[in-house]
């Protein structure tokens, strides 16, 4: 006899699907081109929520709609719902996706995020920055006031050769206890990413936002503390670490505004909560 799921359980994955519902329903529409996927756990409820407006609203004649993963796990989700995948290395050089659903680890109030738990966090980024906009989709868990609250590292991919003196330098950052992030069974060694880059898990003190920044808070790493954009720049300076998995800075929307491509951050967030609502936080009603 299977196992049953919990309570606790059911509940998180019926916020992250009527979450995921509400988002595809406002941002996706038939006749968008091209598509972003992301990695998270959520998006499994995104790829069914797309489904099903395909099949309610089908796309134009001869329209095709394709959706890009930013890793393997992503892609098998598009095939097995019988959508059209394209790798990002494939697109049109001066195709812009029209829109990227994505997960995250946990959020901050002003939708700076934390991604890479599931070690996709390059393609991840590289997806969310030619899309026009990234919308998050979560549940109630992940909604924090400063990041680094309940999630308890970044995630940061780094090349193999390189992991040790990164670890070396983190340390010298403010993360005495970051690690190299490894298989349950310890004999099959790190895990690696889609780029065949390893993982590295860095805790810090619960990081300050830009807004904290404006307001003449001090997070340049003195006694540790540290604002968002301040620690993704200095870690990513660090020789051997191919992505951050800090998503910040300007989101799709403002991007597009200064004459650039894309952004990293959201342009709204929809999380799932207990009660079966859920609560959006749109990047224009975020007070600068």
């Amino acid at each position: 006899m299977p196992a049953q799921k919990t309570p606790d359980l059911d509940r998180i994955e019926a916020a992250k699907r009527k979450a995921a519902f509400r988002a595809v329903e406002e941002h996706f529409d038939s006749s968008m081109r091209f598509v972003g996927i992301g990695s998270g756990s959520t998006i499994v409820y995104g790829v069914e929520a797309i489904k099903e407006h395909l099949k309610k609203s089908p796309p134009p004649p001869n329209h095709m709609n394709w959706f890009v993963p930013t890793g393997w796990n992503s892609r098998k989700v598009i095939e097995q719902a019988g959508l059209l995948p394209i790798a990002f290395d494939s697109l049109p050089g001066d195709a812009m996706l029209e829109v990227c659903f994505d997960g995250a680890d946990e959020v901050d109030e002003e939708l700076n995020c934390i991604k890479g738990g599931g070690a996709c966090l390059f393609q991840e980024k590289l997806v969310a920055c030619r899309s026009k906009k990234f919308v998050c989709i979560a549940d109630y868990r992940k909604k924090q006031k400063r990041l680094l609250t309940n999630w308890p590292s970044i995630p940061i991919e780094v090349a193999p050769i390189a992991h040790a003196s990164v670890l070396r330098e983190l340390k010298l950052l403010g993360s005495p206890d970051a690690k190299l992030r490894e298989h349950s069974l310890a004999k099959t060694g790190p895990i690696q990413t889609d780029q065949s880059f390893y993982i590295i898990d860095a805790p810090f003190k619960t990081l300050l936002s830009p807004l904290d920044i404006k307001n003449g808070s001090d997070g340049s790493g003195k006694d540790g503390q540290w604002d968002v954009e301040a620690l993704a720049a200095r870690i990513k300076m660090i020789s051997g670490v191919l992505e951050v998995g800090l998503f910040h800075g300007v989101n799709g929307y403002e991007a597009q505004a200064a004459g650039q491509q894309g952004g990293q951050k959201p342009v709204a967030v929809y999380f799932g909560l207990e009660d079966g609502e859920v609560l959006v936080s749109r990047a224009q009603e975020i007070e600068k």
